[in-house]
């Protein structure tokens, strides 16, 4: 992909930069996405982005050139309401950040980035999540500095948000049995209590499913389970999809003796831990079971036997593992165009956000 041939916006001593919606532009990007990775960070591929969108966002991304070389890849969406661009851009960088960098680069490929974004037509303001010690906080501080843009930011704490935004770290032990001993007597007794008559029922841990084995399983497994809503069936689909385009896929299950599936966990790995990113279960047929504690127990001692440090669980968790898991710190940025008549309109919605329905209101608060 020339870039030369693409470049539509500003730039200063040999910094250029693009911004890209079609996904067939974006996808030739995964040559450059791996040059500037420096470890193996699934999140951060071009097909784990493209993977990770669904109904009701466009892909925004923006590419940073150096002296016609690209430097920088920042991944972000735009919100579409009933087929309407909204004209903010949002991304979410609490795990893995949002711009992949050379790091030399790494401060002026941001600035220049969300100048691009800014810039492009239809594109009014950026709504972003990153880590309070992570590299793109230092880089909107520097860029607000330099007054460029319209910005604010504010801490954020796990709890402002509903149960399937924050993602949950677990920590995990040098052996099992040192995990259990973390844990509360009633959490641990549950653990091993489940687990023990889960195996005496002669039932199995499946420690490696292909991807079309999790998609069949995630199929039969779908009228049993109880996530029926269409939206959470939505969001399993979002994440069969984002498990599939990973780099390192992790699958694993829970099989009857006769063969059939009770649960499967679907997720990826990444540097010094994994990602569970969703769980089904049969709760329908064997609800006083607890697969989803056997389930886990089993991934848990799987991935420690691995080496691996961390389980991270995307969107968060309940009871029982949530009284065990930590927050990463996560600063809320709001980047903005310094025009007065975009001024005026977040003044307004401002006054009458309040009152729309739901869908609008969340779009609302983005803007205000």
């Amino acid at each position: 992909m020339r870039l030369a041939d693409r470049r539509t916006s500003l730039g200063a001593n040999g910094y250029s930069a693009v911004v890209l919606s079609s996904q067939s532009e974006i996808r030739q990007l995964s040559d450059v996405a791996s040059r500037l990775m420096r470890q193996e960070e699934p999140t951060l591929a071009t097909e784990f982005f493209l993977a990770s969108l669904y109904k009701g966002w466009r892909p925004r991304v923006v590419v940073v050139s150096y002296d016609r070389e690209a430097v920088g890849i920042m991944y972000t969406k735009e919100r579409i309401i009933y087929g309407i661009p909204t004209g903010m851009v949002y991304a979410d960088g609490a795990l893995s950040g949002i711009l992949l960098a050379n790091p030399l680069h790494h401060q002026k490929a941001f600035s220049l980035a969300v100048e691009a974004l800014l810039a492009s037509p239809g594109i009014h303001g950026v709504r972003l999540r990153v880590a309070r010690a992570g590299e793109e906080h230092k880089a909107v501080r520097q860029l607000s500095a330099s007054r460029s843009v319209h910005s604010h930011d504010s801490s954020i704490e796990y709890q402002d948000f509903p149960l399937g935004e924050a993602h949950a770290h677990l920590p995990l032990a040098h052996s099992y049995d040192q995990f259990l001993a973390g844990l509360g007597y009633t959490t641990r007794h549950n653990f091993r209590y489940y687990r023990r008559r889960f195996e005496a029922s002669g039932h199995r841990f499946v420690e490696h499913l292909s991807i079309d084995e999790l998609r069949r399983a995630e199929l039969d497994l779908r009228p049993k389970s109880k996530f029926t809503a269409r939206w959470q069936q939505r969001k399993i689909g979002k994440g069969l999809n984002m498990v599939a385009a990973a780099s390192q896929p992790l699958a694993v299950g829970l099989k009857h003796l006769n063969g059939e599936w009770l649960g499967v966990i679907g997720g990826w790995y990444r540097p010094g831990g994994a990602v569970l990113c969703f769980q089904c279960n049969n709760e329908r047929d064997f609800g006083p079971d607890s697969l989803s504690v056997v389930l886990r127990a089993y991934l848990i001692e799987f991935l420690i036997r691995q080496g691996l440090e961390e389980l991270v669980i995307w969107h968060g968790t309940r009871p029982p593992l949530s009284r065990y898991v930590s927050y990463v710190p996560v600063i809320g940025v709001r980047l903005d165009q310094l025009t007065y008549s975009w001024r005026a309109i977040r003044w307004l919605v401002s006054m009458v956000g309040p009152r729309l329905p739901r869908r609008f209101a969340d779009t609302a608060r983005w803007i205000a």
